[in-house]
Parts: C-alpha cells; sequence; structure tokens
C-alpha cells in the first residue's frame, strides 16, 4: 500500500514538474513575441494621385474659438450661471460660470507693439556649421554581439530653415 502511495506522488510531482515546465516555456513564448517590433510595412509604390486632387481644395475654415455660438459648434441651451438640468432634460446644455475676459488680452496702446519677421536660413552662408547628415550604415550590427560597436558616418549635407522671430 505504501509502494502504491509512493509511486502515486511521484507521478503527481512528475506532471506538476511537467505543468511548469509547459506553463513557463509558455510564458517565455507570449512574453518575446510581445516583446518583438511589429513588422515594417513592405516598400510599395506610391497610389497615383486622384485627379480631383489637382484642382486645388477651398481654404478650410478657422477652428471654431471657445464660444458655443460660433459655427462648427452643435446647438446648445446655455443656462444662467449655477443653473444645473434636470436629470430628464434631453439635449446639450452649457452649464459653468461665464468668465470674463482676462485683462492682460485686450489691446492697450501704451504697451509697445511687436513685429514678427519671417525669413529663411541656409547652413551653407554659415561659417561655423555647414550642415551634417548621417548616412546609411551599409551593414548592420550582429544582433548576437550586442557590444559590437557601429561604425556611423556622416557627410556635410546643406539644409534650409524657415524662421519666424
Amino acid at each position: 500500500m505504501m509502494k502504491v502511495f509512493v509511486s502515486a506522488l511521484v507521478k503527481e510531482k512528475e506532471y506538476l514538474f511537467m505543468f511548469l515546465r509547459v506553463s513557463l516555456a509558455s510564458l517565455i513564448g507570449i512574453g518575446s513575441a510581445m516583446a518583438q517590433a511589429p513588422a515594417a510595412a513592405p516598400a510599395s509604390e506610391p497610389a497615383a494621385a486622384p485627379a480631383a486632387a489637382a484642382t486645388p481644395r477651398p481654404p478650410r475654415p478657422q477652428a471654431p474659438a471657445r464660444d458655443p455660438n460660433t459655427p462648427g459648434y452643435v446647438k446648445a441651451t446655455e443656462l444662467p450661471d449655477g443653473a444645473v438640468p434636470s436629470p430628464k432634460a434631453n439635449g446639450n446644455f452649457i452649464i459653468g460660470p461665464t468668465h470674463n475676459p482676462a485683462p492682460e488680452m485686450t489691446v492697450r496702446e501704451d504697451v509697445p507693439h511687436g513685429t514678427i519677421y519671417n525669413f529663411t536660413m541656409e547652413s551653407k552662408d554659415s561659417k561655423f556649421y555647414p550642415g551634417i547628415a548621417r548616412d546609411v550604415p551599409a551593414v548592420r550590427p550582429d544582433p548576437a554581439t550586442p557590444g559590437a560597436p557601429m561604425n556611423i558616418t556622416s557627410h556635410p549635407q546643406p539644409y534650409t530653415r524657415k524662421v519666424a522671430v
């Protein structure tokens, strides 16, 4: 009887270890699958632009400001300050206190007004920094040796920047 009991315990212990090994292996597999970077989309030729794109689009309307009565906002009922609509009321409501405009946002004549200057900077005009670009590495380092140095090279290349000051 004791021999059968010990044999059953050993069998149970073997099943437990097998279950743990399978569980651990599946967790490692799930973790490594989650850690992989998503596959890059295959490079394809861009689709031909539709003929309608040749005609210029009308300018977009300016985004609505915080005033809910401007075009573009959903029509809503404005409630007096401190009032809350009934839970049974259906619709869109504007609730909350009415705020006066901040005094520092009003234009004053006694305060100097600035001017915005737009210009284009070109690096070829610089004596100190003519521009630089990084070369695409021809050979990628071996991922099996994480400490391997990457040989990153660069070359001079001019650039253009639009600046508003």
